[in-house]
């Protein structure tokens, strides 16, 4: 015969175990025959996978008992073993003992029939200890003696019970009891193995740790909860002494730790914080720069943007606007952010994480800032959505843009000068609106004096209709009168200006000799005045009142019929038509007017 020691977890948890007609405890595993001497308390291995011959049946006869008897119990104590590590998690077995603990002998509570006769040595809280009786905390067999049993001599609560499994007379199972002895209190046991741990193994730290939570967890036991996760604090603060180098991936790394330890939340945010100032100071230096004066710019990609949306994810309250921030909060921030955030409650890291957010993004914005102001408007576009607590400083942005246009003003059309104007003083800036149209004046004068006479009847007009500037329109006017003073177009703007001809002259009454007692009539504005003055073009319009109101158009297309001719003036922006105005004369009877306005 062949013995062999079982070893194999597989092979353990696939077993059968019956009772056989020689008293004996049989168990299949495999091919392999394990026997069970209650008495002994050992195991005989014996092979079944082929069968025996003569000769070694032969050579089994001549075996003595003794050395039989002794090879069971080898083979027996190495199955024994086996079975106990394969089927008890270590975490819950008691530290410096190899006892059993309660939690992983309830996990053999399916073959618990099956193993009747087995030894075991089980670890527990007990909650009643008598004479011959003995209860531990949540296993629901009972512990039994026919002997008395010793009396305990400490106060502890954790007992080693070796015995039997036995079944009573009503098939009811219990251990019977072989020997009881007090073993140290898990806090003491907790203690030891702190003790006895060596400084720099943070693994071992946290094993010790788990073993404290689990049984505290198993009984319901605050205290010893408490200390694993002083003991997993201690672990965590190794790990981080151990680390070659503090780098923001390493912190990261140690604050989910703190989470998945249970440990509290304010150490993984003092953790995750930290990795994130130490990311953002390393940022400042490496982030490469941006062209703000490019066409595009990849917001999403930028390294600080995509920074400030981690950041914003990861720290509550970052996207929370604050009104008023804290003085001495803020001060402590700007000296020594790590350590005025480590000194934090719970609010005041709250308000941290949004001056965090607001330092990252106001840097983010800056990057994508033109020094001319060119893109003020949207620079306040994402000062509004970012930083809603510096709107002033949006609003200085969008002035900055309006100066920008209104001093580049000379190349645009008339369309997009209104609009600037009138968004100038939409915003109380009628500075930036004068700016823009005697910009776009100057410009407009340098092309109109090559047309000579009707250029500067134009000229008049724009500078009567955007600036309401009488003298200078007079003075283009009497320019232009020097030059044709039969002009009837000239005489009648002279006369609407409060021009009058003295000895062929035509000067304002201010410059003329006062008469006494002559009252002077005050000029009102009419409502299609202000609509040239203001660039809406009007049925009504004369020719002329359309040029003082649109200025020039883009293309013009006549159609001559007769005694008519229509003509169709198209005003573009870009490509674009703005407005469309037909104009029908009668030449015949030199009249002309605006009929239509698209």
């Amino acid at each position: 015969m062949t013995d062999n020691v079982v070893g194999t977890s597989a092979e353990i948890s696939g077993a059968r175990f019956h009772r056989a007609e020689h008293v004996e405890n049989v168990l299949h595993v495999g091919a392999t025959t394990v026997i069970l001497a209650p008495a002994l308390g050992t195991y005989h291995v014996q092979s079944t996978a082929a069968p025996e011959s003569p000769l070694h049946r032969m050579e089994c006869n001549t075996m003595s008992n003794m050395h039989r008897r002794h090879m069971e119990c080898i083979y027996g104590f190495g199955l024994l073993a086996t079975l106990l590590l394969t089927l008890v998690p270590t975490p819950l077995l008691a530290a410096g003992n190899n006892a059993q603990s309660v939690p992983s002998f309830l996990e053999l509570k399916d073959k618990w029939f099956d193993l009747v006769g087995a030894s075991f040595r089980l670890e527990g809280r007990a909650t009643i200890v008598t004479k011959n009786y003995v209860k531990l905390k949540h296993c629901e067999l009972t512990f039994r003696s026919s002997q008395p049993l010793p009396k305990l001599p400490g106060n502890s609560k954790v007992v080693e019970v070796s015995g039997r499994l036995a079944k009573d007379n009503d098939g009811q199972l219990f251990i019977e009891i072989d020997s009881l002895k007090e073993l140290p209190t898990d806090v003491q046991t907790l203690q030891q193995r702190e003790a006895a741990l060596p400084r720099g193994s943070a693994k071992e730290w946290y094993e010790l740790a788990a073993w404290a939570a689990a049984r505290g967890k198993f009984y319901d036991d605050e205290e010893l909860l408490k200390r694993a996760k002083t003991v997993n604090l201690k672990g965590l603060n190794i790990e981080r002494q151990d680390l070659k180098e503090v780098t923001p991936a390493a912190l990261r790394t140690l604050a989910g730790r703190a989470h998945d330890l249970g440990l509290d939340e304010s150490l993984r945010f003092d953790l995750l914080h930290e990795s994130f100032w130490s990311e953002w100071e390393s940022l400042q230096k490496s982030a490469p720069p941006i062209d703000p004066n490019a066409d595009e710019i990849d917001v999403a990609n930028d390294p600080l943007f995509a920074f400030l949306e981690r950041l914003d994810g990861d720290l509550p309250g970052a996207t929370t606007k604050s009104e008023n921030m804290p003085p001495l909060l803020t001060d402590a921030h700007r000296k020594s952010p790590l350590l005025s955030y480590r000194n934090a409650d719970e609010a005041s890291r709250r308000v941290l994480h949004r001056l965090f957010h607001l330092d990252v993004a106001t840097a983010a914005i800056a990057r994508l800032t033109r020094p001319d102001g060119s893109n003020g408007s949207e620079i306040a576009e994402r000062i509004d959505e970012l930083i809603p607590e510096q709107h002033d400083l949006a609003e200085r942005h969008r002035d900055a843009e309006l100066a920008f246009l209104a001093k580049n003003a000379a190349t645009i059309s008339r369309n997009q000068l209104n609009d600037l104007v009138q968004r100038c003083r939409d915003r109380k800036q009628e500075t930036f609106a004068k700016e823009a149209i005697v910009n776009w004046l100057k410009r407009r004068e340098q092309s109109l004096r090559k047309d000579g006479v009707t250029g500067l009847i134009q000229l008049a007009d724009e500078r009567l209709a955007l600036l309401q500037d009488q003298a200078g329109a007079g003075s283009l006017l009497l320019e232009a009168f020097q030059q044709t003073p039969k002009n009837e177009d000239i005489i009648e703007r002279l006369k609407k200006l409060g021009y009058q001809e003295v000895n062929g002259q035509w000067m304002l009454p201010t410059a003329m000799p006062t008469t006494p007692n002559r009252a002077t009539t005050p000029m009102s504005e009419t409502e299609l005045d202000r609509n040239i003055r203001r660039g809406i073009p009007s049925v009504g319009m004369t020719p002329d009142q359309l040029l003082r109101c649109l200025g020039a158009p883009s293309s013009v297309t006549r159609i001559a019929t007769f005694g008519r001719v229509t003509e169709t003036w198209t005003y573009r922006e870009g490509a674009s038509i703005r407005h469309t105005a037909t104009i029908e004369g009668r030449p015949n009877l030199r009249t002309a007017s605006v009929v239509a306005i698209q």
